[in-house]
């Protein structure tokens, strides 16, 4: 004897609205995933822009230490992109060549139009330089940001 299983007519297509309103649900999750990686890759490069500064703020630093003796040499507004004179890496204790090998490396970290500013200050215990580099990050509207480093090269 087979039994015939009767169909509610009313029930027809509702496992197919289920699945639909699953998919939406998915969908929303990706796009939240896909927003969350993009504001991850965003901070990254911002993080990536800071740690290059302070490379390159260093190296300017250290080389103002090897040439305290022409120190103020080094003051001035170093407009990243700007043009520069010959870099000649075997030259030794020259600002002037300190400088452009020095606006050279700031030209292929930094984005253009990024400024670097090197300030002298007396304080009572000696003289004490500031490096500051203003950078803008690439997002649209983003406000340039600064970063300060302070060294006494004595």
């Amino acid at each position: 004897m087979k039994k015939y299983i009767e169909h509610n007519k009313k029930c027809n297509g509702f496992t197919l609205l289920e699945v639909l309103v699953a998919l939406l649900i998915l969908a929303i999750g990706i796009l939240g995933i896909a927003g969350l990686q993009f504001q991850a890759l965003r901070f990254n490069h911002d993080a990536y822009l800071r740690t290059q500064i302070s490379v390159t703020a260093t190296d300017i630093m250290d080389l103002i230490r090897l040439n305290s003796a022409n120190a103020a040499a080094y003051e001035g507004n170093h407009i990243v992109g700007a043009a520069t004179g010959a870099c000649d890496i075997t030259v030794a204790n020259d600002a002037a060549n300190d400088l452009a090998c020095w606006r050279q490396q700031l030209a292929t970290v930094l984005p253009a139009g990024s400024q670097a500013n090197i300030v002298s200050e007396v304080t009572p215990d000696g003289t004490q330089y500031k490096v500051t580099l203003v950078f803008t990050p690439r997002e649209e509207g983003a406000n340039p940001k600064t970063i300060s480093f302070s060294f006494q090269p004595n």
